[in-house]
């Protein structure tokens, strides 16, 4: 890569709040350090790693309410913040004293640690090679960057996505099963906990927290 594309992005990045790098494995990486949505129009090519479903994000946002009464999310277009039906929602009640030291990776999930990276689910293909394939994914024969084009993009994929098949493959990732309380039927699956073993797709990990004393007072 030249960086023409993440100089021009960078030229106007006074005006749309949005900067662009390039992260270690070669992904063009969009920044809004103001806190602002990042929506892409026309089209960027495969080569940049940005999934054809998340040409518009809103990022994850945190609510966080200190008085231990529940939080309730209600009108329309949720989806755009994340909380929409058919988003997975992360959620905890945290004492203080949990808080402090070692957290484990759902609670950091929920407090919005971001360590893991939910963007790289491929819903509804059965493979790496099936998910490039298809049409309108950028990496589909004639692209410049499908399988077998030399420039080793399936391996890039494979090694930074999960591929979800179906529905049911969900529970791969997402404790889904039965008795879970977030099985099927339960109308609780997306809020879903992560699976943390060893060794788990999302990369799911435990957190600590910063901890700085302030006057005999601990802030975190």
């Amino acid at each position: 890569s030249n960086g023409a594309l993440v100089a021009a992005i960078n030229s106007v990045k006074d005006t749309t709040g949005v900067e662009a790098s390039i992260d270690a494995n070669g992904q063009l990486l969009l920044s809004s350090r103001e806190g602002r949505g990042i929506k892409i129009e026309g089209s960027i090519g495969g080569g940049a790693f940005i999934n054809k479903d998340m040409m518009e994000n809103y990022g994850r946002l945190s609510l966080v309410k200190n008085d231990g009464k529940d939080i309730l999310v209600s009108g329309t277009n949720l989806s755009s913040a994340g909380f929409g039906a058919g988003n997975f929602i992360s959620q905890a009640s945290v004492s203080l004293r949990e808080s402090k030291g070692q957290l484990n990776a759902n609670i950091a999930d929920a407090m919005g640690f971001g360590s893991v990276n939910k963007g790289v689910i491929l819903a509804g293909a059965s493979s790496v090679s099936a998910y490039m394939s298809a049409a309108g994914s950028g990496f589909s024969a004639g692209s410049g960057y499908s399988a077998g084009s030399g420039k080793n993009y399936s391996a890039v994929i494979a090694a930074n996505a999960v591929v979800i098949s179906n529905t049911s493959a969900v529970s791969k990732i997402y404790n889904v099963s039965a008795g879970s309380g977030f099985s099927s039927g339960s109308t609780l699956s997306q809020f879903a906990t992560m699976k943390t073993s060893a060794g788990n797709s999302l990369r799911a990990k435990d957190e600590t927290a910063g901890v700085t004393t302030l006057k005999g007072a601990m802030a975190v």
